[in-house]
C-alpha cells in the first residue's frame, strides 16, 4: 500500500511538472469610485492547446458598466519572479527577460492584439479577440515580482462594451516555447479566420503588387509640410488662401523626371516611387488631396512625370492623408470630423496647421471616390500611399448621425484599402497597427524604437521580429525607422530619433536580420545618395524573394549572432560581434551577414 502511494504521489508530481499551465484567470474590477473587486473565472479548452476566457457582455447591468473604470485579466501563467528563466514580449516587438525590481510599461497601442509569456519550458500566446481595441498592455514589476497583463479601459469605450471580452491562451512546451512560436500562432488564427491571405496568393492576377514584391520603395520628398516650422511663418493654425505661405521646394516634376533618367541610367530597374508633397499645399488642403501642386508645376507637370515613370518602367504612386482636415480647404465640412465623447471635435496641430480627425465613415463615404478618380487621371499606376492610417490605434466618433466604434473604424479603413486596392492595385502606409491588415501591402517601418511602437524602457531587454514572425509573407516591411536609407552617405547624425536608434554598421544587419524590403526615403533630397541606392539596390536582388515567404523562425543562437529562417528553408544569419562565427560550416565575417539558400 505504501508503495502504491508512493507512486501516486511520483505520477501526480510528474503530471504538475508536465503541465504547469492553470486552467483560470483573474478579473480584477476598478471601479469609477475607486474600488476594487476580484474574482476567478475558469478557461475553456476550444483546441488541442487552446484555452479561452470569456467575459460576457451581459455580466453586469447597463448601469453597472457605466460605473466600471477598467478591468485587468491576469493570467497566474502570465506572473514571474526576478530570476525566473523566460520573458515577457509585446506586440511592438519588445521583449524583457525577468531581471529587475521594479517597473512599468503602460502601452496603449498596440501593433497586433496579442502578448506572450514564456517560463522556463513553457510559453503562452493571448490573442485578444474581442474588445481587441479597447485595452492597454501593462508590464508592471514590483518588489521583483513581475505581472504581464491587459487593463481593458471599460469607461473611455463611452458605452457599455459593445461585445464579450475574449482572450484566447495558446500555449506551447518544451522545443516551442518561444517567440516564434507566438507570432506563428497569432499568424495561423489571421489566416484561418480569413482575415489576411498570403502575399504569394494576392499578387496573382495584381501585377502592380506583384511588381512592389520585387522592387524598392523610394519615397521622395517634393516640398516641405505646410507645418510653421516648415514654413518659417506664423500664420495660424487656422489660415487662409491670402495668408498662405509659400512651400518650401526640393523637387518639382521636371526635376523629378531627372531624377527617374538617372535612376533608370544606373541600373535600377524596378523601384516603387512615392512623391510626398506632390499636392495642393502639401496636404494642408485635405481633404482635397488629388489635386498637383502649381508651384511644382501642377497638373500637366504631374502627367508628364507619370507617364515617363510608366515609359521607364517605374510604378508613380502619390502620397496622402486621411487622417487630417483642414478649415482652408473648399471641402472642409464641419459635419465629417469624429466628435469625442464630450462632444467637442477631435483635433491637434497637424502637417497643414490645426488638423481636424474626421470619422473614417465620412472619409469613406463622402471624400475618397471622387479624390482617387482624380489622382488615376493623373497617371499614377502605383499603390497608394496613406499616411499616418496604420500608425494610429481606430478612434471613435460620437458623431450620432455617423457614430462609429473603434471596431467600426477599422472596418472603414479597410474599406477604404479595399478602394486603394481597386484603384492602384494596392497601398502602403506609416507603420504596423494591424487593424488594416486585411487589406494593407506595405508598412514604412514595423517600429519607431526607441520613442513609439517599441518605446524604448528600462524593462526592456531587446527588440524581436514578432510582428514579422505573424505578418513577413503577408505584408511587405521595413523594420525600423533607422533601417530607412541604411546605406545613405549624407545622412545626418541627428534627427528624428528612430532614424538614428542603431549604429551605422548595424542598422544594415537589422534590416536583413527583420527580414526587411528595401526603403529609402528622407535622404533622397540629395541626388548624391544615388550611387548608395544602387549598391544597396544590387545587393538586394540575392534577397528580394524572401518577400513572399513566411517568417518562421527568429533567436539568438550564440552572442550578438542571430538566426532567422523561412518558410522555403532558407536563413540567414547575422553577426554583431567583433569575432567570425561559422554556421553550417560557413563562417560569417564580424559585423555582417551570410544568406543560406535551400538546397533544391
Amino acid at each position: 500500500m505504501l508503495r502504491v502511494l508512493k507512486l501516486s504521489c511520483f505520477f501526480l508530481i510528474s503530471a504538475l511538472s508536465a503541465s504547469a499551465f492553470t486552467d483560470t484567470a483573474e478579473l480584477s474590477i476598478t471601479w469609477l469610485d475607486g474600488k476594487v473587486s476580484k474574482e476567478t473565472l475558469s478557461l475553456e479548452k476550444v483546441g488541442e492547446n487552446t484555452f479561452r476566457l470569456r467575459v460576457p457582455f451581459g455580466k453586469f447591468s447597463r448601469w453597472r458598466w457605466g460605473s466600471v473604470k477598467y478591468i485587468d485579466v491576469l493570467s497566474p501563467d502570465a506572473v514571474a519572479k526576478k530570476g525566473d528563466a523566460g520573458y515577457w514580449v509585446l506586440s511592438d516587438g519588445r521583449l524583457g527577460e525577468f531581471t529587475h525590481d521594479n517597473g512599468l510599461i503602460d502601452e496603449p497601442r498596440n501593433p497586433m492584439q496579442m502578448f506572450g509569456v514564456k517560463k522556463a519550458d513553457e510559453a503562452f500566446a493571448a490573442i485578444v479577440k474581442n474588445l481587441k481595441y479597447e485595452f492597454s498592455m501593462r508590464v508592471e514589476v514590483k518588489d521583483g515580482v513581475y505581472k504581464i497583463y491587459p487593463r481593458f479601459n471599460i469607461a473611455a469605450i463611452g458605452m457599455p462594451p459593445y461585445e464579450d471580452i475574449v482572450i484566447d491562451f495558446v500555449r506551447f512546451k518544451g522545443a516551442d516555447a518561444n517567440y516564434s512560436s507566438m507570432g506563428r500562432a497569432y499568424r495561423k488564427y489571421q489566416l484561418d479566420r480569413g482575415e489576411v491571405r498570403p502575399l504569394r496568393e494576392r499578387i496573382a492576377g495584381n501585377p502592380r503588387l506583384k511588381y512592389s514584391t520585387e522592387a524598392i520603395f523610394m519615397k521622395f520628398m517634393m516640398a516641405s509640410f505646410m507645418r510653421q516650422g516648415e514654413t518659417g511663418l506664423n500664420r495660424g493654425f487656422h489660415w487662409k488662401d491670402v495668408d498662405a505661405p509659400n512651400i518650401q521646394k526640393f523637387r518639382d516634376f521636371d526635376n523629378m523626371k531627372e531624377v527617374l533618367k538617372k535612376l533608370k541610367a544606373l541600373g535600377v530597374e524596378k523601384a516603387d516611387i512615392i512623391l510626398t508633397n506632390w499636392n495642393w499645399r502639401s496636404n494642408g488642403r485635405s481633404p482635397i488631396y488629388g489635386v498637383a501642386e502649381p508651384e511644382l508645376g501642377g497638373n500637366a507637370k504631374c502627367r508628364e512625370l507619370t507617364a515617363l515613370g510608366r515609359k521607364l518602367g517605374f510604378q508613380i504612386s502619390p502620397h496622402i492623408l486621411h487622417t487630417e482636415n483642414y478649415t482652408v480647404s473648399p471641402a472642409f465640412d464641419k459635419n465629417d470630423l469624429a466628435l469625442t465623447i464630450d462632444g467637442k471635435y477631435r483635433h491637434y496641430d497637424g502637417m497643414g496647421g490645426e488638423a481636424y480627425n474626421p470619422c473614417w465613415k465620412q472619409v469613406y463615404y463622402k471624400q475618397v471616390l471622387q479624390n482617387y478618380t482624380n489622382m488615376q487621371q493623373l497617371g499614377f499606376n502605383g499603390p497608394l500611399h496613406i499616411d499616418v492610417t496604420s500608425a494610429i490605434m481606430p478612434y471613435p466618433c460620437f458623431d450620432l448621425s455617423h457614430y462609429c466604434t473603434n471596431n467600426d473604424t477599422a472596418f472603414y479603413m479597410n474599406q477604404v484599402g479595399l478602394l486603394s486596392d481597386a484603384f492602384f492595385g494596392g497601398w502602403s502606409s506609416e507603420s504596423s497597427c494591424d487593424q488594416t491588415a486585411n487589406t494593407l501591402d506595405y508598412a514604412l517601418y514595423v517600429s519607431a524604437y526607441p520613442t513609439y511602437l517599441g518605446r524604448d524602457n528600462p524593462l526592456l531587454t531587446r527588440m524581436v521580429p514578432i510582428w514579422q514572425l505573424a505578418y513577413h509573407g503577408i505584408i511587405m516591411s521595413n523594420p525600423f525607422a533607422s533601417t530607412i536609407d541604411y546605406n545613405c552617405r549624407t545622412r545626418p547624425a541627428v534627427g528624428w530619433g528612430p532614424t538614428n536608434s542603431f549604429t551605422p554598421k548595424t542598422r544594415h544587419l537589422k534590416f536583413v536580420e527583420f527580414g526587411g524590403r528595401l526603403t529609402y526615403y528622407w535622404n533622397l533630397r540629395d541626388d548624391a545618395n544615388f550611387p548608395d541606392v544602387k549598391q544597396a539596390y544590387d545587393e538586394y536582388q540575392n534577397l528580394k524573394y524572401l518577400q513572399l515567404e513566411f517568417m518562421d523562425f527568429h533567436d539568438a543562437i550564440a552572442p550578438d549572432v542571430f538566426l532567422t529562417v523561412y518558410s522555403d528553408g532558407s536563413k540567414t544569419v547575422t553577426n554583431y560581434s567583433d569575432k567570425p562565427f561559422t554556421y553550417e560550416g560557413q563562417s560569417v565575417a564580424p559585423l555582417s551577414y551570410r544568406l543560406y539558400k535551400p538546397s533544391r
